[in-house]
């Protein structure tokens, strides 16, 4: 009878443990080790580079043009990878993990995670890697990232692309509210429940039966990666700023460059509401609207969206663009 309530005792104790950790890992508490996500989600084509105690990782692939992919909030370079395989037979295309995503890792320089931080570093990216002038893509976060670039260093730019991007002010995306909260701040420091981050993935999809169950993975655990969840803490709390400042999108009509601004129609991340301001502060650049497509639509859309982004960037000028669109 005594080995048997021990024999029961032990039982309930290895329950409890696995209860835990599997709560553990559904509420995202603790961190995925760098090594291993670099085993799973660094490739023979991953480079790191070292640029003011940013240890960044980029991809450089293909020949001709340089065309520079710049991704969103809690995104990765992963998000380029179906252009990446369109585009590198005919571009050559780099792309990096911004600071506080993917496997990129900062020190302990916080400067790097604001917005004129990444465009300053992305300018000594540039440097290091000799590229003397390219196209400038940006998604979202990395679409601010890129207007800015475009602005400060106009002759570093040959076209500008924006899908989904940054630019207005308006009602801040759910996840960013939720994360900037001064209450939750210290929770998302140290968890980012699966839920939470596949509910966000989702909803930058329009059509989210669309979503591969690997790509929610991977944006599941390189959130989980040490130092990540610190550093989106702060970029959503810039953002939270941000989004309330009303001089956000004053520069935007000073963009020079030919331009193109592609939107999908079904964005929970950045309202489609907002759209028209673009048109009224960049009347000569182009325009291209995805119905029913959500926030990312390099991912739901990929060759469609693709082969729009070399349309424009193989035009030889705007008037040439347009008849080819007809």
């Amino acid at each position: 009878m005594i080995l048997n309530v021990s024999f029961l005792q032990c039982r309930v104790s290895v329950l409890w443990i696995v209860l835990f950790f599997s709560s553990c890992k559904f509420l995202g508490v603790g961190s995925i080790p760098t090594e291993e996500l670099k085993s799973k989600y660094a490739d023979f084509e991953s480079e790191f580079i070292e640029i003011e105690n940013v240890n960044l990782h980029y991809r450089d692939e293909g020949s001709g043009p340089a065309v520079v992919l710049l991704h969103g909030v809690c995104s990765s370079l992963h998000t380029w990878d179906d252009w990446t395989k369109i585009l590198k037979t005919k571009y050559r295309v780099i792309r990096l993990d911004l600071p506080g995503h993917g496997l990129t890792e900062i020190g302990e320089e916080e400067s790097v995670l604001k917005t004129e931080g990444m465009i300053s570093l992305l300018e000594k990216f540039r440097e290091r890697l000799k590229i003397e002038k390219f196209h400038i893509v940006g998604n979202s976060l990395g679409g601010l990232i890129a207007w800015r670039y475009a602005l400060d260093h106009p002759n570093r730019v040959d076209r500008l692309i924006l899908l989904n991007s940054v630019g207005y002010p308006q009602p801040l995306p759910e996840l960013v509210a939720v994360g900037s909260h001064p209450i939750v701040q210290p929770l998302m420091k140290i968890s980012t429940p699966r839920f939470v981050v596949s509910r966000g993935v989702r909803q930058a999809y329009g059509d989210p039966s669309k979503l591969k169950q690997e790509v929610e993975e991977r944006y599941v655990e390189l959130s989980m990666k040490k130092g990540n969840r610190s550093s989106i803490v702060k970029i959503f709390k810039e953002q939270r700023d941000g989004f309330q400042d009303e001089a956000m999108g004053k520069r935007i009509s000073e963009i020079k460059k030919p331009t193109l601004v592609m939107w999908g129609t079904e964005d929970h991340w950045l309202s489609y509401e907002y759209f028209p301001n673009w048109k009224r502060d960049l009347p000569d650049a182009k325009f291209i609207v995805y119905d029913g497509v959500g926030h990312i639509p390099m991912e739901e859309i990929p060759e469609r969206s693709a082969k729009d982004l070399d349309l424009f960037l193989s035009a030889k000028d705007s008037m040439a663009f347009r008849k080819r669109k007809k």
